[in-house]
């Protein structure tokens, strides 16, 4: 019997969000939804989560952060933690081959704080889970649809150290700015309802698997997956 290359609603995955071919980040989601149009995949407040920490990120001016997100390239550097996620509901909605993920963000009592548009490669499905390859550069959403940009300084300052190919920072503001005309258009995902959307109550808070990192780096890409909990 042939597997359906889409996951089941409900089924257990690990994001893991990507610094070049390092791990920064793993964290367990739910499937909610999986289809040809989109992957979207739920994150329960207070999900174990581990994470490479740097410390006062926020602290460190944008060149002092950028050369200890060089040297993680090279090195990983950051010590891996196991920590909760942030109090919040989260969703994420991300096309096939799109460079683009959209976020929604609740707080713990169901109340909508705002969309994020997360600038990344595609994401590259592992038999169990997902790699997300962040590009730095955001745009947040506000309820009442005004935007501002995030982290530009990050992007600017990784193009001029030569994170990206040549080709890669044309492509990734071409893509922005497709973004900014369909958020200022009211276009979908954001015409969709999906503020409104809610998880089954059945499902479980999920958990990392033991051997989480070694699911990351010893599975191979392909469209269907071996869930962690069916």
């Amino acid at each position: 019997m042939t597997q359906s290359k889409y996951w089941k609603f409900g089924t257990q995955i690990v994001q893991y969000e990507m610094w070049g071919e390092r791990i920064v980040l793993a964290r367990p989601v739910t499937v909610a939804e999986d289809r040809s149009t989109h992957i979207a995949l739920y994150s329960h407040p207070m999900t174990p989560t581990v994470s490479r920490v740097i410390e006062n990120r926020y602290a460190l001016n944008v060149s002092e952060r950028i050369d200890i997100y060089m040297q993680m390239l090279d090195s990983g550097v950051g010590e891996f933690r196991e920590q909760p996620s942030p109090n919040n509901h989260v969703l994420t909605l991300t096309p096939p081959n799109s460079w683009h993920s959209v976020w929604l963000f609740w707080d713990s009592e169901w109340q909508f704080k705002n969309w994020y548009v997360n600038f990344q490669a595609p994401i590259r499905r592992l038999r169990r889970g997902i790699q997300v390859r962040d590009y730095a550069l955001d745009i947040t959403v506000r309820p009442d649809m005004t935007w501002s940009w995030k982290d530009v300084d990050e992007f600017e300052e990784l193009i001029a150290r030569g994170f990206f190919t040549d080709e890669q920072p044309s492509s990734i503001r071409a893509e922005a700015e497709r973004m900014v005309t369909t958020i200022e258009s009211g276009g979908r995902p954001f015409s969709d309802g999906w503020e409104k959307w809610r998880p089954d109550q059945r499902w479980p808070v999920p958990t990392l698997p033991e051997d989480w990192a070694g699911l990351s780096l010893t599975t191979i890409e392909r469209n269907c997956g071996e869930p962690l909990t069916q």
